[in-house]
């Protein structure tokens, strides 16, 4: 990762931590005073290095670990902001990152509502993560894991 690439995932992330939306190229390019070709060719980099994801065919951020920048199952509120994440791990990580909170999801199995909260580090809830493929294998479906 170059030094433009860098700045561009942390605008990227910033931006996703701040509004919870991601920032367009055009933004992106606004922001760090560069054209929009080079921060579409950054961002296809960062994803073909695994930093981040894009919607497939575009040059749009799906993904910044922890954060979604699409409507999922996994919705992470701390205080009066929200924030999605791609799964109970990244939503644990943000509230890790930003605060206590509470992530609520559903039970695959049963739909059934699940809410774990985190407060002063500590958590409270009920269920089991069961993560269906190694780690090593997340980004040969990074979008199914």
């Amino acid at each position: 990762m170059n030094d433009f690439e860098r700045h561009v995932r942390a605008h990227v992330i910033q931006t996703l931590r701040d509004t919870s939306a991601a920032p367009s190229a055009a933004t992106i390019a606004s922001v760090l005073g560069s054209s929009e070709a080079e921060v579409c060719l950054a961002l296809r980099c960062l994803a073909d290095e695994h930093r981040l994801v894009l919607l497939p065919g575009t040059d749009s951020v799906w993904m910044a670990h922890p954060f979604s920048a699409v409507v999922t199952d996994f919705l992470v509120r701390i205080g009066d902001r929200s924030w999605y994440a791609n799964c109970v791990w990244d939503g644990l990580s943000i509230i890790a990152l930003l605060g206590d909170g509470a992530l609520d999801t559903h039970s695959p199995a049963t739909r059934e509502p699940m809410r774990f909260s985190v407060t002063e580090g500590r958590m409270e809830g009920e269920g089991l993560v069961h993560f269906l493929a190694p780690a090593k294998a997340f980004w040969e479906d990074i979008a199914f894991t």
